[in-house]
């Protein structure tokens, strides 16, 4: 997580005035910015969603008195980052993995998690685009990770990403474990071909 997470990150405070939301954003062209306490922790975030509310809620007294929207209502009169925040925000632990960040962007259905140490301090940000720099990796790369990292005697190609497995190995356990090597490796797309193994030390009692 560490290796992929952009830091530092560009953060306000709960105090910081609207306007200077708008152009921090602008500035560093960035979509949303964090909210963090006195002491470093994440206590929201500020999207452009957020802040557009005031321009749009700008049809008129009725929509801006409505009680239909009470969030919507509460952000366009927002002046500040504490009234402007959406609460609680989807973080992320810094240990984490990069394909657990994966499976929580993909099931939140957010652009970016909060990297947080172990006391809620924000350490970082993580967006679809970071986990997706991971692929780019030249195959020649991908090759020698792979052929680094299972055991003798297995072969390797690579072509866009997708590593071609062969070669003979002593156990089946060998030919298995050199699969979820290759799956495992930064930048790998897919995973076809096969080991051939000699003697079945997973079901040994298979002829």
């Amino acid at each position: 997580m560490r290796s992929v997470m952009t830091t530092p990150v560009i953060a306000v405070t709960p105090e910081t005035p609207f306007k200077e939301i708008v152009s921090t954003l602008a500035e560093y062209r960035i979509s949303a910015v964090p909210v963090i306490d006195g002491a470093g922790r994440v206590t929201g975030v500020v999207s452009e969603a957020d802040l557009i509310r005031k321009e749009e809620m700008r049809g008129g007294l009725s929509q801006l008195l409505t009680t239909t929207r009470p969030v919507r209502s509460r952000k366009a009169h927002a002046g500040t980052a504490a009234r402007l925040m959406t609460s609680p925000v989807i973080t992320i632990g810094a240990d984490a993995t990069v394909e657990d960040a994966a499976s929580k962007l993909g099931r939140a259905d957010v652009r970016r998690l909060f990297v947080v140490e172990g006391d809620g301090r924000l350490a970082g940000v993580l967006s679809r685009a970071d986990v997706l720099r991971l692929f780019l990796v030249s195959d020649e790369v991908i090759r020698d990770r792979v052929l680094r990292a299972v055991p003798e005697g297995v072969t390797a190609t690579v072509a866009e990403g997708v590593v071609t497995l062969g070669g003979r190995v002593a156990r089946r356990s060998q030919a298995i474990a050199a699969i979820r090597i290759a799956w495992a490796l930064p930048g790998v797309v897919g995973v076809a071909g096969a080991v051939e193994h000699e003697a079945d030390d997973v079901d040994p009692g298979v002829a």
